[in-house]
């Protein structure tokens, strides 16, 4: 069986980072019910925002 995956890249603005973690929390939540999972968060430096890749198997 081959499992076929498709992805998601969701920028985080940086204003959001500086809020509770809960709003954040809430999204990944959401995101999480529609079956994608976070694979990994990059932020190259403070002046660009956070980069979520996201993963879900494909239909």
């Amino acid at each position: 069986m081959n499992t076929q995956w498709e992805y998601k890249v969701i920028d985080l603005p940086i204003d959001l980072l500086g809020r509770p973690g809960e709003r954040i929390q809430h999204t990944l939540n959401e995101l999480g019910q529609e079956g994608w999972e976070l694979v990994t968060a990059l932020r190259a430096n403070p002046a660009e925002p956070t980069r979520l890749y996201l993963k879900r198997r494909k239909d």
